[in-house]
């Protein structure tokens, strides 16, 4: 059966599943939630997942909650196109990145991502976290195509919603601190690897609907 895939249009962790499912090959039904009509909190999907965040996975009677725990299933339901690697050693790899991302990466994209679509200042410390796991990526990127190595894996599939997201808030509001803005474009192979994962078939289809206007 055709899995289907709960979401919310500029969601970072439905987005990352979107791209999983994408660079995977595997096709899925697309189950769109309008976030200010409220559907996420209505009881139908409540019962699917009760704390009303997206992206929540439905695959036969199996239902799988949490953006990281789709993609782990999306690989051994769906072999072909590995997302963790091959190896033992490249699932090692990516699982140690996408720990220290969800735990020390995240709370900054997010409180960056925010503080601007709010217009409010953002922390120094975020700008120097930030702007060091930025420095540190690039330093990989200049090393391999790809975080995950010689293809786009988990590692790159994390990050790459997570730098947009960022985006997003510095192209509607143009007084984001210059640290923030050039997150990116300051350091050319982190650039680079981004203008790859977005050429990458499919990609372009994933970005988020309401962001396009």
């Amino acid at each position: 059966m055709q899995p289907d895939l709960y979401w919310i249009s500029g969601s970072p962790p439905a987005w990352r599943v979107m791209l999983g499912f994408t660079l995977k090959g595997v096709s899925f039904t697309s189950r769109r939630l309008d976030h200010n009509a409220g559907e996420n909190r209505s009881s139908d999907y409540l019962a699917l997942n009760p704390k009303g965040q997206v992206p929540t996975v439905v695959a036969g009677g199996l239902v799988i909650r949490e953006s990281i725990a789709i993609l782990a299933w999306l690989d051994r339901a769906f072999p072909d196109r590995p997302i963790w690697g091959e190896t033992a050693f490249d699932a090692a790899q990516n699982w140690q990145d996408i720990m220290v991302m969800e735990g020390d990466l995240r709370p900054h994209v997010t409180e960056a991502a925010r503080s601007i679509l709010r217009k409010n200042p953002i922390d120094q410390t975020t700008i120097d976290a930030l702007s060091h796991e930025m420095d540190s990526y690039d330093v990989r990127l200049s090393q391999n195509p790809n975080l995950g190595g010689s293809i786009p894996m988990a590692s790159d599939i994390w990050l790459y919603p997570a730098l947009h997201w960022i985006a997003r808030g510095v192209a509607l509001s143009p007084d984001a601190p210059a640290a923030i803005a050039t997150l990116v474009s300051d350091r050319p192979f982190l650039n680079a690897w981004m203008d790859r994962f977005a050429a990458l078939q499919g990609v372009e289809d994933t970005y988020p609907t309401h962001w396009r206007d």
